[in-house]
């Protein structure tokens, strides 16, 4: 996983975790949002729903043990899910010429899932909002110390901000939580980012 995004998960409250599923079960149930990592590869959960699995499948957790981090809001472990996944660049426009508030509500009708991301030819920071069924999410990493928002002010920070974004549509597979003796069935099913998505931007 990119070292940036690994450096700004060791700053959120963490806990280790061991036998697989059945502990992070514990953990989970009351609506957890944020990164699992068993030393190797990650999980990125928002309201105890998987969003991304980076280096490695959602079965190598079921008996592993290794750290929790608690995400400080929802909008980080999809952000960062959507950047590891990658997704298609959909559009590139300087916000002069389309204003990101215009691009926003367009996005947010269409039920987008993806992310923006406008940091190209800005110096104030790197500002991101990211979508599930059109729900949207922002963070913003403002200035050299890379200060961290959410929610309404990081996107009003970014709808002020003069620079290049990009937007990227990405395919997020949202899944339950494994869960008892069908924990195998479900990590290795298939859900698109159909109302699960949806429900993991609310």
């Amino acid at each position: 996983m990119d070292a940036q995004r690994r450096e700004s998960i060791a700053e959120w409250d963490d806990r280790s975790f061991s036998d697989g599923f059945a502990g992070l079960r514990r953990i989970v149930d009351d609506g957890f949002s944020g990164a699992v990592t068993d030393g190797t590869g990650w999980l990125f959960l928002v309201d105890g729903r998987v969003v991304g699995v980076v280096d490695a499948t959602l079965d190598a957790f079921a008996d592993a043990s290794g750290t929790v981090y608690r995400a400080p809001d929802d909008a980080l472990p999809v952000l960062f899910a959507m950047q590891e996944l990658g997704g298609e660049p959909r559009a590139k426009d300087y916000t002069k010429d389309t204003p990101l508030r215009e691009a926003d509500q367009k996005l947010s009708q269409g039920g987008f899932t993806g992310y923006i991301e406008l940091s190209e030819n800005v110096l104030s920071g790197d500002y991101y909002v990211a979508y599930t069924g059109g729900e949207s999410m922002a963070a913003a990493y403002v200035g050299n110390a890379r200060r961290l928002e959410t929610g309404d002010d990081a996107f009003e920070l970014a709808a002020d901000e003069v620079g290049i974004y990009t937007v990227y549509e990405v395919d997020l597979d949202v899944r339950p939580f494994p869960d008892g003796d069908d924990a195998r069935g479900a990590a290795g099913s298939d859900e698109g980012p159909g109302e699960e998505a949806k429900d993991a931007g609310g």
